[in-house]
């Protein structure tokens, strides 16, 4: 599936706003390079005040919502660059459990929404 048909079908789904904040990453894992990203493949959309994050894969599909939280319940937020600034790390606490999601500096706005 092509990057603009998956962005329709998160519109359609209401995973995001007219934003179009989304980004796919990966699970921060001991599992680096093309099979960590192949094995630990996430999307995250942002709607509103609200983010979602589901498995992704490689041909720009998801499934298997992994997380749904609203902005203001996130605590411990840290954004900070990697791999000399190619890749942003975000990392927060939810309900008590620790999130690391690395995204490729093109999804540098999902990252700057967790800086608001």
């Amino acid at each position: 599936m092509k990057v603009a048909q998956a962005v329709a079908q998160m519109k359609e789904a209401g995973l995001i706003d007219e934003r179009e904040l989304y980004g796919y990453g990966q699970k921060k894992s001991a599992m680096g390079g093309a099979i960590g990203a192949i094995q630990n493949g996430i999307l995250m959309t942002v709607n509103a005040d609200t983010i979602q994050v589901f498995d992704a894969k490689l041909d720009n599909s998801w499934s298997n919502n992994i997380l749904t939280a609203k902005r203001d319940q996130l605590s411990n937020i840290k954004v900070k660059n990697i791999f000399f600034g190619l890749q942003k790390q975000v990392e927060f606490t939810y309900m008590g459990f620790h999130y690391a999601y690395l995204f490729p500096m093109a999804y540098k706005k999902i990252a700057l929404w967790f800086k608001e």
